[in-house]
C-alpha cells in the first residue's frame, strides 16, 4: 500500500547524512517550520575508522556504507520520496578515496552525494540548532567522528564557523588511547582559535551522537524525572566533573553503558575529554543539548524568512490544538481573557506570554480521553511529547497548568516528581493559569460569548468575575465554585458581580 501523500502538499522529503560514524536516512513530514521525522534509521558503519590513519576510508566500510545506501534508496522508492538530500561530511572530502566512493554511490543508486566543507558543515549544523532554540546564544559544537564544527550563534544568526579534525575517530588514530596527549592537542587546536573568546561565559549546544549519549548517561545515573534529551542543560562545573569520571573508565566499565552501541561506546571516553576541554576552553555557563542539528539545518536554510522567524514551539502547538482540540480557535480569546490575572511584569514577558499561549491552546486536548484519566494525558502529552523551542522547566509549568485545567491534584503521583524542577512562585502561576483556563471552559461551555462580556478583576483582597446581567444564568454555583479555586491560589476571596456598565458587546 502507498504512502498517502496528500497529507502535507510539499510532500515528503528525506535528508541521507552519511558521517565518520553512521550513514543515516531521516525522512521528514514535509519542508515546514519543524517537519515531523516520519523514518528514522541509521547503519554504524565507520567510514572514517581509518581516515586518521590511512588517509582512506576501509574496504569493509564502504561496502557496508553501499548496502545501506542501497537499502535507503529501495525505501525512499516505496515511500514516494521524490526530494531527497545525501550530504556527506569528513570521512568521505578527507580520504583520498572520498570521490571514488562518491563515484561508486551514483552508479549504484543513483544519488548525487553533495560532499560540503567544513564550515559549511558547521553553519548548517548551527541553524539546525537556532531552528530549535531561536534564543540560543553561545557555541555551538557538532561532533563527528573525524571533526569538531563550531559555530557562534547570537540573536538568531551564525556569526562564525571553524572546522577542526578532532572527532573521537581521528584523535584514537592519531594518539590512540592516550589521555595526556589528546589533552595537550585539544588544547592547543582550541587555543588557536581567536573568536571562540567571544562565547566565553555563554552556553555550549552540543550536537552529534556521542555528545547525546554522553547527556543521555547522565541522566540516567541522575534518574532525572524528565529523560527528554533535547533542551536538558547542565551547569559546566558538573559537567567537567562528570567527562573527567567518563574519560578515565574503560568503554566496558561505563555505568549504563550496554544500552548503547558498541562503536558508540568505544569513542565515549574520548568524545568525554573533546567535551571537558571545550567547556573549560570557553567558560562555558551551561552545557545544552540540541537534538537538531545538520539535517533540520538544511530544511530551516531553504525556508522563507517568515517561516524562519515562526516559533518552533507555538507552531506544534497550533498544529496539535488543530488536529486534536475542540475549541482551538477560542485561545487567544482565553489568553486575553485571563490576562488580568497577572502582574504586568508576567504579561509583558514574551517567554511568560509563549507559555500562557501554548496553555490555551493545548487546553482541550485530552477530551477524548477516559474522563478519569484526562488530567494523566494532558500532562504525558507535553512532558513526553515531540517538542522543540522549549526547556524542562517550561515543559514542567505548561503540565502543572493543565493538570490544574482537569481538575487533578498537585501531589497526584503522575505530575509531582516533576515539581523539582520548578519554583514555588512558578508552580503556583502556572496552577492560576490552569485554573482559570478550567474557569474559562465552565463559564463559557465551549463558546466564546461568555468570555467577550465577561471580564476578570483582581484588587488587593479579592478577585472578581464580571457578568452582565443578560447572562446571570450562566454565572452559577459551578461557576462560583472554580472562580473561589483560582482566588484561593492567588490568596484572595471572589466575588462574582453583575455590574451596569458590561453589555453584550463588552471584551474582557
Amino acid at each position: 500500500m502507498p504512502f498517502d501523500r496528500q497529507k502535507d502538499q510539499q510532500g515528503y522529503l528525506a535528508v541521507i547524512d552519511i558521517g565518520s560514524n553512521s550513514v543515516r536516512l531521516v525522512v521528514f513530514s514535509g519542508q515546514t517550520r519543524v517537519p515531523s521525522p516520519i523514518f528514522n534509521e541509521k547503519l554504524m558503519c565507520g567510514l572514517g575508522a581509518d581516515v586518521g590513519k590511512t588517509g582512506k576510508m576501509a574496504q569493509g566500510a564502504i561496502d557496508m556504507a553501499l548496502s545501506t545506501l542501497r537499502r535507503f534508496k529501495a525505501l525512499c522508492e516505496q515511500m514516494q520520496v521524490r526530494d531527497v538530500r545525501i550530504v556527506a561530511t569528513a570521512a568521505v572530502r578527507d580520504a583520498k578515496n572520498g570521490q571514488k566512493f562518491v563515484e561508486k554511490v551514483r552508479k549504484q543508486t543513483g544519488f548525487d552525494i553533495q560532499v560540503i566543507d567544513g564550515g559549511e558543515e558547521g553553519r548548517l549544523s548551527a541553524l539546525g540548532v537556532l531552528s530549535g532554540q531561536p534564543d540560543a546564544r553561545g557555541l555551538v559544537g557538532d561532533l563527528g567522528g573525524g571533526s569538531l564544527e563550531l559555530a557562534q550563534v547570537k540573536n538568531g544568526e551564525v556569526i562564525q564557523t571553524q572546522s577542526l579534525p578532532l572527532g573521537p575517530l581521528r584523535l584514537i588514530s592519531k594518539f590512540g588511547n592516550n589521555p595526556r596527549k589528546i589533552r595537550a592537542y585539544l588544547r592547543e587546536q582550541f587555543a588557536a582559535i581567536d573568536w571562540i573568546k567571544a562565547t566565553a561565559g555563554e552556553n555550549l549546544y552540543m550536537v552529534g551522537g556521542s555528545w547525546r549519549n554522553i547527556a543521555k548517561l547522565m541522566m540516567r545515573e541522575k534518574s532525572n524525572p524528565l529523560p527528554i534529551l533535547h533542551g536538558y542543560s547542565c551547569r559546566r562545573g558538573e559537567l567537567v566533573d562528570y567527562c573527567k569520571r567518563l574519560s578515565n573508565l574503560d568503554p566496558g566499565n561505563i555505568p549504563f553503558g550496554g544500552s548503547l552501541p558498541v562503536r558508540r561506546l568505544q569513542v565515549l571516553p574520548v568524545a568525554a575529554i573533546i567535551l571537558q576541554e571545550l567547556l573549560r576552553a570557553i567558560r562555558a555557563k551551561n552545557g545544552v543539548l540540541s537534538s537538531y542539528g545538520l539535517r533540520e539545518g538544511l530544511i530551516f536554510d531553504t525556508l522563507s524568512a517568515e517561516a524562519r522567524r515562526e516559533d518552533p514551539f507555538l507552531h506544534i502547538c497550533k498544529v496539535l490544538a488543530e488536529e486534536r482540540c475542540r475549541f482551538a480557535e477560542h485561545a487567544s480569546v482565553i489568553f486575553d481573557w485571563s490576562s488580568p490575572l497577572f502582574r504586568p511584569s508576567t504579561q509583558q514577558s514574551p517567554k511568560r506570554r509563549k507559555l500562557h499561549m501554548a496553555i490555551c491552546l493545548l487546553g482541550d486536548i485530552a477530551w477524548r480521553g477516559h474522563p478519569d484519566f484526562r488530567a494523566e494525558k494532558a500532562v504525558e502529552s507535553i512532558l513526553h511529547g515531540n517538542f522543540v523551542g522549549i526547556t524542562h522547566a517550561e515543559r514542567v509549568y505548561i503540565a502543572v497548568a493543565l493538570n490544574q485545567a482537569y481538575g487533578a491534584a498537585i501531589d497526584a503521583p503522575h505530575i509531582s516528581p516533576m515539581l523539582t524542577l520548578l519554583k514555588i512562585n512558578d508552580i503556583l502561576e502556572a496552577r492560576m493559569m490552569g485554573a482559570a483556563l478550567r474557569l474559562a471552559q465552565r463559564l463559557s461551555g465551549g463558546t466564546v460569548s461568555g468570555l467577550m462580556v465577561s471580564q476578570l478583576r483582581v484588587t488587593k483582597t479579592k478577585l472578581r468575575l464580571g457578568v452582565p446581567s443578560s447572562y446571570a444564568d450562566i454565572a452559577n454555583e459551578v461557576v462560583a465554585k472554580r472562580l473561589s479555586h483560582l482566588a484561593q491560589l492567588m490568596g484572595r476571596k471572589s466575588a462574582i458581580e453583575f455590574p451596569p456598565e458590561l453589555n453584550d458587546t463588552s471584551v474582557g
